[in-house]
């Protein structure tokens, strides 16, 4: 016996009933014996549909055309880049699939295969969350996402390396020369590295800076606040003058992709890797200040901390002057001819063979 459509989404074959329907995109059935009546079954189905069928636009179209009018969206926006590189992964996979065809298990083996061919937790946890972003810029009125109860790899914490002087001149020169060779369009990225660079506050307080915050007339930064703190005062050296010249020149002021921002010094001289990351210039400067002798108090000031527990944990872990000091205690336990460097080898250099031809022409 074929089967037969008794009604939309209802049908019969000769072991009864099956309803169909779909849930977000995802094919559902139901079977029921032949003796049910023809109006239990309909009623079965429109409460199945009223209760998980998402509204007929959302089940047109593509997930590569969900992720084009996501980031119509976001288009002018500081992170619209990091975006964009986030949820290319995401398109490789599901490029010709419906958004509401994804569930939790392709979430979940795209993150098992991710962590296996190397990616950092915090990438992942990137991927993840942009796309939840997707899910919910398009359908605010829908409060599931695949990403939802998902997972996440843990992030590591380690303690971040501060970055040496003679880096940090180096890459400053390396930007220069590159606004020369036209590889940079304008000078901001050199402006904004070089503020960072020289007062040691987050990239979050130099994009928030008004042109009235800065006083270089006076030498005054009036930094605002950021992460919980009540922001700060920085007197300007003449190192700090120069940079924020160089920022009002190029008109820096504003919002910018930190992680655009990274890739370009990493093009020009910085070390890739989590250990030693643009952000380690501000713990550069709390550990100078630190080794000249600036009281702990003082540097919890110009760092902005609320807290000295903060500036003694994460940028000043230990008073360099005790630290040099204890070092010296553990000089002269070893004898001083252990450290003289070996000499080198002289090697005898073999007499070349003579060939037995000319041996009996000289004999």
């Amino acid at each position: 016996m074929r089967r037969i459509t008794i009604a939309s989404g209802i049908y019969q074959d000769r072991y009864g009933f099956q309803i169909r329907w779909r849930d977000h995109g995802v094919p559902r059935s139901q079977r029921f014996p032949l003796d049910t009546p023809i109006d239990v079954l309909k009623r079965f189905r429109a409460t199945q549909v009223s209760q998980a069928a998402p509204t007929p636009d959302e089940r047109i179209g593509s997930f590569v055309r969900d992720v084009v009018a996501f980031l119509r969206l976001r288009r002018g926006k500081k992170s619209y880049k990091s975006d964009r590189a986030h949820l290319r992964p995401w398109v490789h996979r599901f490029t010709r699939r419906s958004r509401w065809m994804i569930t939790h298990v392709d979430i979940r083996a795209a993150i098992a295969e991710w962590e296996q061919d190397g990616y950092s937790a915090r990438e992942i946890r990137h991927r993840v969350k942009i796309l939840a972003q997707l899910y919910r810029t398009l359908s605010p009125s829908e409060p599931r996402t695949p990403c939802n109860g998902v997972e996440l790899p843990t992030i590591v914490k380690t303690r971040p390396i501060a970055p040496s002087p003679t880096l940090l001149r180096d890459v400053a020169t390396q930007l220069h020369a590159s606004e020369i060779a036209g590889r940079l369009r304008d000078g901001k990225t050199r402006a904004r590295y070089l503020v960072l660079a020289t007062t040691g506050q987050r990239p979050a307080q130099v994009m928030r800076s008004q042109p009235f915050d800065v006083d270089l007339e006076r030498g005054i930064w009036t930094v605002r606040p950021a992460k919980g703190d009540n922001g700060a005062v920085v007197y300007l050296n003449n190192e700090m003058r120069a940079a924020w010249q160089l920022f009002v020149a190029a008109k820096a002021w504003g919002d910018y992709d930190q992680r655009a921002f990274t890739k370009t010094l990493q093009r020009n001289g910085w070390p890739k890797g989590r250990d030693v990351r643009p952000y380690t210039m501000r713990h550069g400067v709390g550990l100078a200040l630190s080794e000249a002798g600036v009281d702990l108090g003082d540097i919890q000031a110009h760092m902005g901390h609320s807290s000295p527990t903060t500036t003694r944990q994460f940028y000043v872990p230990a008073v360099p002057a005790r630290m040099k000091a204890a070092s010296q205690q553990l000089a002269g336990r070893f004898a001083a001819t252990l450290f003289v460097p070996t000499p080198p080898r002289l090697v005898k250099k073999k007499k070349p063979a003579v060939p037995a031809a000319e041996s009996k022409v000289g004999a």
